[in-house]
């Protein structure tokens, strides 16, 4: 969205008002004899010239004169291709050009803070009211922007909905993932990117024809604030329902998903949640962030916030730059969020043949690898850098949509929210950094595409020690493993049950009170989570 709103345009001193009726041209060749300063000009008592004074002024000026120059009172911008951007409307330049940067800043440390935070919330108060209650917050203040005329003010409630957009991103995530199992925890994962991608291209769109950064920050408001509407309808994530223990709504939600798809819920399913949820009753051992960084999962952890790092770095660090790469800014993000829309899709079929870790590798050392070889292209070759470009969007997009998916098969249930806040964190770090990598240019023009492309293949070559667990030969032997250990586990809840009769325990009535077989699943395997497969599909 920044580069519709906040685009970089042509400026120069604005004329007095007295002097309006100059034509620009003569009035930028009269007062700007240079290109390098246009923050500037030069130095002439403007209060006392008149339209057709000025011109025999300058010429009959002395050299000693040329060199003197004045601050600009206020400034024009050229309106060609933008129209009113923030830039414009907050003077964003010369000794306050360094205030853009903070301004992107702004959103994306909101961001970082929304996606390690929104886990937290979600865990609490659940997918559905954390997911609506953000898609609110996001659509509430999306409007409030659109009337403020503060650049202070403009700034915070940037971060406020900087915060929101990511809790509405990652909780959407956690949701659509916890709804299916299987091979469609992954078709799903990646799809769930897929709508940034088509959002690009709508706002090329809106921006084109609204050519007004209020306009347009009101029109693409709405689409979220429509989503609101669907709170009601929105289901909740039944592994989180089943976690908290309230099985009444689990069942309710259960059985209106199996009607909705005609299909059979068995027969003893209450039953089977009320064993699972009984047997799991005893509290579970406390999560903490440091358990990530144990001996087991510290390789794993390491590796994610390098991944992470890297992906996100590039994916904003092109996106943010997409209008300073030449030609049509318009054009540009069309076709950027068209090949990014079709990495994703050709991702998921590539995916379910060669693997998750497979793809990240090879799309990351292609990423890199382009935006090292944009820096040897020849000025003029304007085409070639575009291509590049887009060669870069569109592998990192793909990386974009599997890193999520990836990085929560690597981590058991119990740490899987902490995993993926902990490369959410990384991802929040880089979203920080991005704005500031672009002013490297002014050390040396290769820099930050170097160092992108450098992290890029850095983050590619660490997944070489880490595990595809979606791989078919990785998959066949944790199902072996998964179908001894729960045959064993059968047979030691079957023993307990008539243990537990004989003695007349009280404390195992729930197993007493409903046996099954040992051959029969138990838990919520039993309808069909823990399979290839769900109900909500």
């Amino acid at each position: 969205m920044s580069n519709g709103k906040a685009a970089s345009r042509d400026f120069w001193c604005a004329r007095p008002e007295h002097l309006t009726s100059i034509p620009l041209e003569l009035w930028r060749n009269l007062t700007q004899t240079t290109t390098d300063n246009q923050c500037s000009v030069r130095a002439a008592p403007y209060e006392h010239l008149t339209a057709d004074s000025i011109l025999e002024y300058f010429q009959g000026a002395s050299n000693e004169t040329d060199g003197e120059r004045i601050s600009c009172s206020g400034y024009e911008y050229d309106d060609t291709i933008y129209g009113q951007t923030i830039i414009a409307e907050f003077g964003l330049v010369c000794d306050r050009g360094h205030l853009m940067s903070i301004v992107e800043m702004c959103f994306l440390a909101g961001a970082a803070l929304g996606s390690v935070g929104s886990g937290w919330i979600s865990d609490q108060f659940g997918r559905r009211h954390t997911l609506m209650g953000f898609a609110l917050i996001q659509g509430v203040t999306g409007i409030a922007l659109g009337f403020v005329t503060s650049l202070e003010l403009y700034m915070g409630l940037r971060v406020v909905i900087g915060f929101a957009s990511m809790s509405v991103a990652v909780v959407s995530f956690v949701l659509v993932v916890e709804l299916v199992s299987g091979r469609y925890r992954t078709i799903i994962g990646i799809l769930n990117i897929l709508p940034v991608a088509l959002a690009y291209i709508l706002a090329a769109g809106i921006a084109y024809v609204a050519r007004d950064w209020r306009t347009m920050q009101f029109a693409i408001t709405v689409p979220g604030l429509l989503l609101v509407t669907s709170w009601y309808w929105c289901p909740e994530s039944p592994r989180w329902l089943l976690a908290k223990g309230r099985l009444d709504e689990l069942c309710q939600l259960l059985e209106r998903a199996a009607s909705t798809n005609k299909l059979q819920l068995p027969a003893n399913y209450r039953k089977a949640l009320l064993v699972d949820g009984a047997e799991s009753g005893e509290p579970e051992t406390a999560v903490s962030v440091g358990d990530v960084f144990r001996r087991k999962f510290i390789r794993t952890t390491l590796v994610m916030i390098v991944v992470w790092f890297g992906i996100i770095l590039i994916y904003f660090g092109i996106t943010l730059h997409l209008s300073n790469l030449g030609g049509d800014i318009y054009l540009n993000t069309v076709i950027a969020g068209s090949v990014e829309s079709i990495a994703i899709c050709v991702s998921i079929v590539v995916v379910l043949k060669l693997g998750l870790r497979i793809n990240l590798f090879l799309y990351m050392v292609v990423a890199g690898l382009s935006c090292i070889v944009m820096n040897f292209v020849p000025d003029g070759n304007l085409w070639l850098i575009i291509t590049l470009a887009m060669i870069v969007k569109c592998c990192v997009g793909a990386c974009n949509a599997i890193i999520p998916t990836f990085t929560a098969y690597q981590y058991p249930t119990t740490m899987r929210n902490l995993g993926v806040g902990v490369g959410n964190f990384a991802a929040g770090v880089a979203l920080i950094i991005v704005p500031y990598l672009w002013l490297l240019e002014h050390v040396d023009q290769y820099l930050p595409m170097t160092i992108m492309g450098i992290f890029s293949i850095i983050g590619a070559l660490s997944l070489a020690i880490l595990k595809d667990k979606l791989s078919k030969k990785y998959r066949q032997r944790k199902q072996a493993k998964q179908a001894s250990m729960y045959q064993n586990s059968a047979t030691f809840t079957n023993n307990k049950q008539h243990a537990a009769m004989e003695n007349d325990n009280t404390k195992r009535r729930i197993g007493s009170q409903y046996p099954y077989e040992a051959e029969e699943p138990a838990g919520i395997s039993n309808i069909g989570f823990a399979q290839n497969e769900s109900i909500f599909l």
